[in-house]
């Protein structure tokens, strides 16, 4: 099934669960996307977002749960899903401490939908950047003086590697997209070569009551999972588009992409985005005859 209808591209504005429950059966190459964490209307009122369930034992589980399952049954067997995520600082306001294991809390999500989990890659955190942006005392040098019991290390973003069952008719392949050197580089455990500022501007998608600065996935990082994981001309989903990061580095590497998104600053971000990567692939190819 060609969802795209032979378009390039295309960003609906439109829940994600929804729109892969209409589509219901196996028509991308590939996935790749940062899910919502809980954030309390940080981002929209809507009840259909994902990041307003703080109770992760209750709506933010179900939630994630249909969202898994109806993902299992869009990707084509045999191929990947790469989710972004990083833990979570439990809410003080709610008497809780720690961490939650939204990593785990992911994997064991999507296997219990069917996927296999077969790798994480981790992607390091500056840890001087993020006390100032979090204002965790456990990473403050106040924190380290007053008691180091209290103390940790800066969370890192953990890329989750899923696999579809099934076997993949066509396979991934072409050292014009990934080389033996690229490989050497990408085989390590952690990625410690991806500078977190290079993400698309987010201006445009912040809306007039937004809490919390929006975080895309740095483009390095999708650069390198969309030339893993699919051939140039394959199509590449996101279920939670944001302001389109996956979108652009599909599209600027010769993939198709779908992105779905519910809020409105965020699905005219995106399409601007996406359309602009197009219009430089396109200027280039003119420029340089390739």
């Amino acid at each position: 099934m060609d969802v795209l209808n032979g378009d390039e591209w295309r960003v609906d504005q439109v829940d994600s669960i929804d729109r892969m429950a209409d589509i219901g059966e196996p028509s991308f190459d590939f996935a790749v996307f940062s899910p919502p964490f809980p954030s309390l209307y940080a981002y929209t009122d809507s009840a259909r977002d994902i990041g307003n369930s703080e109770d992760m034992r209750g709506d933010a589980k179900l939630h994630l749960s249909f969202m898994y399952r109806q993902l299992a049954k869009v990707i084509k067997p045999g191929r990947v899903i790469m989710v972004h995520v990083a833990q979570i600082v439990r809410l003080k306001r709610s008497g809780e401490v720690g961490l939650f294991d939204f990593r785990g809390f992911n994997i064991r999500l999507a296997q219990r939908a069917g996927l296999v989990f077969e790798y994480d890659w981790i992607v390091p955190k500056n840890p001087q950047a993020q006390a100032i942006r979090t204002r965790s005392r456990e990473l403050q040098f106040a924190g380290l003086e007053t008691d180091r019991a209290r103390s940790r290390g800066a969370l890192p973003d953990y890329l989750l590697k899923f696999v579809v069952p099934g076997d993949n008719e066509i396979p991934v392949v072409g050292d014009d997209q990934v080389t033996r050197d690229d490989w050497i580089r990408w085989a390590e455990a952690a990625w410690t070569d991806i500078r977190e500022t290079d993400t698309l501007n987010v201006a445009a998608g912040r809306g007039e009551n937004d809490t919390k600065h929006i975080c895309p996935l740095q483009l390095e990082v999708i650069r390198r999972l969309v030339k893993l994981y699919t051939n140039p001309g394959e199509i590449v989903f996101s279920p939670f588009a944001g302001i389109g990061s996956e979108g652009v580095e599909s599209v600027k590497h010769h993939r198709r992409f779908y992105g779905c998104e519910i809020k409105t600053e965020y699905v005219k971000a995106a399409r601007a985005n996406i359309a602009e990567a197009v219009a430089s692939r396109r200027e280039q190819l003119q420029l340089f005859g390739s």
